[in-house]
């Protein structure tokens, strides 16, 4: 597993590296004896944030704790558009932690998830074509308090989406995709995950005395209907939204319990490097299923709808 997550981890750098490489060449040109014709096939760009959280407390008699955060998120796009070819790339990376007084380091935010759409125009701002998508997370996670409750890992879960579709993208800030035929796959790389059936995967069998007969399935595979649609701009100076709603729906089981993932980010720019941060994320998964609790007393685990939100100043770098 070290391997697999030392793996994406390398592709996710490798990809940065080329956009940069990409960014830094002179641009190619066709020189007549009297033209210079740039090529515009290319547009990259991303953003590349880290923010840093505080507090330190002496003698505080309102009480609170002693506590260090940092967030790193990395979101890169390169885009080739050429006569009726469009080729849309991207890769979005973030990690976070907190440390509160003596306890273990907690992460906050945990995600790699990277896009290819590859497609081919059929008439104006609408193409044909293969969209693939891969999200997963760096980092175990844990039940905190108690740290010996694995929740997930690398590639537990995993998903994989291949979806065949329409892709409407008028310009370089939007992107629609719809398709009616895609196959989802949910990977659960953790026997223990994968034999309590957690993320939709078939569970475990177990006799009479409690021991496994069968262990639980480590794939799960879905085909359903896909809609990815993606906005980004500057939408006032010094201010850039980028926002990303996914939506899912498995024919073949419970096709009304539509998967949703809504990302949002917000950044205010205060100069060159310095930035106020707002990420937010929605999830609503009926395979995802959240401990239920009655008062201090777990009661059993249910689909709820998550969210996350997360603030920060830090240094920013835009390209």
């Amino acid at each position: 597993m070290n391997k697999k997550r030392l793996l994406t981890f390398s592709l996710g750098i490798c990809f940065v590296s080329a956009v940069f490489a990409q960014t830094g060449k002179k641009d190619s040109v066709s020189v007549t004896k009297d033209t210079v014709k740039k090529d515009t096939s290319w547009h990259i760009g991303g953003i590349i944030n880290v923010a840093f959280s505080q507090v330190s407390l002496t003698n505080w008699a309102a009480g609170g704790q002693n506590s260090i955060g940092l967030m790193a998120l990395v979101a890169v796009h390169a885009n080739y558009v050429k006569d009726k070819i469009n080729w849309l790339n991207s890769v979005d990376m973030e990690y976070g932690f907190q440390k509160l007084n003596h306890s273990p380091i907690q992460k906050t935010t945990d995600k790699i998830e990277a896009t290819s759409n590859f497609g081919y125009t059929l008439f104006d701002h609408t193409l044909g074509g293969i969209l693939v998508n891969f999200k997963s997370q760096f980092e175990r996670g844990f039940q905190f308090p108690n740290d010996s409750v694995l929740l997930s890992k690398f590639m537990a879960p995993g998903y994989l989406t291949v979806a065949a579709g329409l892709t409407y993208n008028p310009n370089k800030n939007l992107s629609v995709f719809i398709s009616p035929a895609t196959i989802k796959y949910t990977f659960v790389e953790e026997q223990q995950l994968a034999d309590e059936g957690d993320f939709g995967v078939t569970p475990a069998v177990y006799n009479s005395a409690g021991q496994i007969i069968q262990h639980g399935k480590e794939v799960l595979v879905q085909a359903g209907a896909y809609f990815k649609g993606n906005y980004s701009a500057t939408v006032c100076k010094g201010i850039t939204l980028c926002t990303n709603l996914e939506l899912f729906s498995d024919y073949l089981k419970d096709p009304q319990d539509i998967v949703v993932d809504w990302t949002n980010f917000i950044q205010l720019k205060v100069n060159k490097w310095i930035s106020v941060t707002v990420n937010t994320e929605l999830i609503y998964d009926q395979n995802i299923l959240i401990p239920i609790y009655n008062g201090d007393v777990l009661v059993g685990k249910g689909p709820r709808t998550q969210f996350k939100d997360i603030s920060g100043v830090g240094l920013a770098y835009n390209f």
